[in-house]
Parts: structure tokens; sequence; C-alpha cells
């Protein structure tokens, strides 16, 4: 079967730590959340808490080698669904890097 995937970039898959803190529209709400695959658009996370389409969150994810520099980006909040063991998965659009 071909992968019928449309995106402009590829995604990468990393199952790394993200801290996420809100800006708008509520500020300083702090989540710990997995960031399953990015890209340079976007990204995808699994957390336990369901965020509003429309939030906008600062984004860190640490770097495991000293080669690699940490991602710190403010996103928004594209999608979000709740799963059936309970997890959130969201999808975020990266707005900026900072």
């Amino acid at each position: 079967m071909l992968n019928e995937d449309k995106r402009n970039f590829r995604r990468m898959q990393l199952n790394a730590q993200a801290k996420l803190t809100t800006l708008e529209p509520v500020a300083d709400q702090h989540f710990d959340a997995v960031c399953v695959d990015l890209s340079a658009t976007g990204l995808s996370l699994q957390l336990d808490e369901l965020l509003e389409l429309g939030t906008i969150v600062k984004v860190n994810i640490d770097s495991t080698s000293p080669a690699i520099a940490p991602l710190d980006a403010t996103a928004k909040v594209i999608r979000a669904s709740k799963e059936s063991d309970g997890t959130v998965t969201a999808g975020l659009e990266i707005m900026q890097f900072n």
C-alpha cells in the first residue's frame, strides 16, 4: 500500500520528554508530555490533559546530545483527542522557533 501522507516535511520519530507552558488564552499552566514525532512545521504529543484547540504553548525538549541544540518553540494546538485509554494525543503547529 502506498503512503498517502501529503506532508511537505518528513516526521522524525522521537519519544522524547517535553515540557509545555501555556501562553494563551490562559498563561503559565504547565504540562509534561511525550513528543511522539517532530517535523519542521509541527509535532505530535501524548499527554494526560486535553488541551483546547487554538491554545498557544511554549514547547521545550531537552537534547540527549551536546551536538544537538534543545528544542525551544512556540506552537499552536491544531488537533487534540482523548484516546480510549485516557491519554490525550495533540497535534501542534510550530509558529516560531525561539
